[in-house]
């Protein structure tokens, strides 16, 4: 059915907008001060997602864009473990990301004869594909190179609204300056995307995609929080942000009113953002440990010691404004090469029956299994790793934290029992969900 717009016959059109990891509690403490989302929870339909983000946060996004679980996609987060290099990769490397290839539904929208822009979808690959306009990127929580099926539109994005302005994320504790420049750029990114969007919105268009991340970013810098991996964030700064996220999602919903085209609005967040609980960081530490006693109950294995890591001690011992600094200047090829050394220099894979491998806060945990990992020390489906799982879920959820007394960790989940599909190998095989007061 058309319907008649001010410059003749239109269709119905729909935008989808996320808003990526915002926290819905925070946002009903501060309605008085987030006008336009207060409007939209009084007058909208609200409904509760339910996604794998418990389990592993960052493969939303894809799953969201494909339909599939990460068993079938095979996506946890953007720099992942690659087992048959014992090392962590993009997933957007042109080398590795055929891997991965899934058609999103946009793209079926698309093949349907309806204009569709998708304009930075989190963890879109491809784009030189798409049978539509996509630009992937641009200014994203993750960090990356920006891409385009149209590489003169991206061009004139960049031109017009800055290259990245989100900026690089950087997982060290912030100063109060760092803090009060991170609030800064956010509101200044935040008024960008918003810009970005209403200037592509002046293409046809049946289906609008989009997703904004300014919100992400400061929750995770800006989140009034105490302790010792807290930053030294103002009290209103994350409030700040959603401020001006809130004007600047009023400004492109008063200018699809003014159009007068029939527009819905699917506003949505795949998972949301509450005070960092996760203590990964104790992970690398516990999971050396309990493997050094598992390979001492085990014979013919060797004792000899570990080679000296150089990345990982300087990563402990440099203060985290240097490496913000650094990380900062040097930019993310060097950044994951950094990580890589930290990581994995030094290890001896031969004696090596599990890793923890990188996430965003969860505990995830990969088995060292012949032929997909290489060397590998376990066989697939061997009774000797079934025994290992069973004797590492114990230790673990034996745990306790030294002040109180109370577990540190809730519930371990194995994949296989959760996610299976063509994709399961690139998945961790265990996943921890840490207790709440841990």
């Amino acid at each position: 059915m058309s319907h008649s717009g001010p410059d003749g016959p239109t269709s119905p059109r729909l935008l989808m907008l996320g808003l990526d990891a915002v926290s819905l509690p925070f946002i009903r403490e501060n309605d008085e001060k987030l006008p336009t989302l207060a409007r939209l929870l009084d007058e909208g339909l609200l409904r509760e997602l339910h996604s794998s983000a418990t389990d592993l946060a960052a493969s939303v996004w894809p799953t969201f864009s494909t339909g599939m679980q990460p068993g079938g996609h095979g996506q946890y987060f953007p720099f992942q473990w690659s087992g048959k290099e014992c090392r962590y990769r993009r997933i957007a490397d042109p080398s590795w990301s055929e891997d991965f290839a899934c058609e999103p539904f946009w793209h079926r929208v698309a093949k349907a004869g309806i204009p569709t822009i998708a304009f930075d979808i989190a963890h879109a690959l491809h784009d030189e594909r798409a049978p539509c306009l996509q630009i992937t990127n641009w200014s994203y929580q993750s960090s990356g190179n920006a891409k385009s099926s149209d590489p003169e539109v991206l061009k004139e994005i960049q031109r017009r609204f800055g290259k990245r302005p989100i900026g690089p994320e950087v997982p060290v504790p912030k100063t109060e300056r760092q803090c009060r420049a991170i609030r800064d750029q956010l509101i200044a990114a935040v008024r960008a995307k918003a810009d970005a969007t209403l200037h592509l919105m002046q293409r046809p268009w049946g289906l609008f995609v989009t997703g904004w991340y300014e919100a992400h970013r400061a929750g995770h810098n800006l989140w009034p929080v105490e302790g010792d991996f807290a930053s030294e964030a103002a009290p209103d700064a994350m409030l700040a942000v959603y401020e001006e996220t809130d004007r600047q999602l009023g400004r492109v919903l008063a200018e699809i009113e003014r159009s007068g085209v029939p527009t819905s609005l699917l506003l949505f967040s795949l998972h949301g953002m509450e005070p960092n609980r996760a203590q990964d960081h104790f992970l690398i530490e516990i999971l050396r440990r309990l493997n050094r006693l598992y390979l001492g109950r085990s014979a013919g294995r060797s004792d000899r010691p570990k080679a000296f890591n150089a990345m990982s001690f300087l990563r402990a011992a440099l203060p985290p404004t240097l490496q913000y600094r650094t990380a900062s200047l040097l930019g993310e090829d060097v950044q994951d090469w950094v990580v890589n050394r930290a990581l994995v220099a030094g290890r001896d894979w031969a004696e090596t029956p599990s890793v923890p491998v990188l996430s965003g806060g969860e505990g995830l945990i990969r088995l060292n299994v012949k032929g997909r990992e290489v060397p590998g020390f376990f066989e697939p489906g061997s009774a000797e790793m079934s025994d290992y799982v069973d004797w590492l879920r114990d230790r673990l959820s034996a745990i306790r934290v030294s002040e109180t007394g109370e577990r540190l960790i809730k519930a371990i989940t194995l994949t296989d029992d959760r996610y299976t599909g063509p994709r399961r190998h690139f998945l961790p095989d265990l996943v921890i969900e840490w207790a709440p007061d841990a």
